[in-house]
């Protein structure tokens, strides 16, 4: 096998974005225009920080279906206390606190009491949306100190500088799957929890460890949503999961634990960016472009499974 056919087969996603990209560049001539680029890097910023925390969870065999919600709490809690106090630093603290308590209470719950990580999430998605509403009262919450304004708007080489943050959330991230013990026992939990146990891994802190992360992305990504709209919304992640599990399915992602990156959830995430920049600027109806956005997502998911499963025979 050609080095060229064994990458493609690593990274299934990658002749999708090479026929989206000469798609839309041949139906629009504004698609491949700095502007757009950096409207594609804010619309898709958060989405990428919290696929990230959701690739660690899908890699351990488990779902996080409170991540969206917990983002929207994070970046709630945060507002309220940049609100009433005029610092960044302490709305920071506060929205990484919250989405590090959820995070230990999915882990908990899932690793060393064994619940169902669907039910258990599910559970604490509504808990996180319930607080959202009732401290914002159900409107956005405003207030929000200049220096984090300012830092939404700030380009760093060109690049937006939340994008920024979320790429070095991918690089760290990708790192400690790739180079410490800890990357290697979460794929091996994921490929066999058995062994990962016999092996003497701590099992359940490995796998509580993924929960944690995924809510502390929750409330990076959450910080970054005011950082990009302005205000602090309590539905802010409303139409997020979807998406966040789209990107890491769609870069090739096992949902079943113990196959996948870190860099193929990028590759999963610009999918559908890429997709929805194209179809706005096609004036496709929203309603329309969630049909193909489904379509793509069950074709390039086959597609993935199918170049996985040929390259590990």
């Amino acid at each position: 096998m050609s080095s060229y056919l064994k990458f493609v087969k690593n990274y299934p996603s990658l002749p999708i974005i090479a026929v989206l990209l000469v798609l839309f560049s041949s139906l629009s001539p504004y698609f491949f225009t700095a502007g757009n680029a950096e409207s594609i890097m804010l619309a898709n910023t958060v989405i990428l920080i919290a696929a990230v925390g959701m690739t660690l969870v899908f890699l351990t065999g488990g779902i996080d279906l409170s991540i969206a919600t917990v983002i929207s709490v994070t970046a709630v809690v945060g507002g309220v206390v940049m609100a009433s106090t005029g610092s960044v630093f302490l709305g920071t603290c506060a929205a990484l606190t919250v989405g590090l308590l959820f995070g230990l209470l999915n882990g908990i719950c899932i690793g060393y009491f064994g619940l169902n990580p669907f039910i258990t999430t599910m559970g604490t998605a509504l808990i996180a949306r319930g607080i959202a509403f009732t401290l914002s009262e159900g409107i956005a919450v405003k207030g929000t100190p200049d220096a984090l304004l300012d830092f939404g708007f700030e380009l760093i080489w060109g690049i937006p500088s939340i994008t920024i943050v979320a790429i070095l959330v991918v690089v760290i991230s990708a790192l400690a799957m790739s180079q410490t013990t800890w990357g290697r026992q979460v794929m091996l939990f994921g490929s066999n929890r058995e062994a990962a146990r016999y092996c003497g891994i701590n099992t359940r802190l490995i796998e509580m460890s993924v929960y944690v992360i995924s809510g502390l992305l929750a409330g990076i990504a959450g910080m970054m949503s005011i950082a990009n709209l302005g205000n602090a919304l309590p539905g802010v992640g409303d139409t997020l999961l979807l998406l966040i599990i789209g990107g890491v399915v769609l870069g090739g992602t096992h949902m079943n634990g113990g196959e996948g990156s870190i860099f193929r959830t990028v590759l999963g995430v610009a999918i559908l960016a890429i997709l929805t920049s194209g179809l706005n600027l096609m004036g496709i109806p929203f309603y329309d472009q969630l049909i193909v956005q489904g379509v793509l997502i069950f074709i390039g998911y086959c597609l993935a499974m199918k170049l996985s499963n040929s390259n590990s025979r």
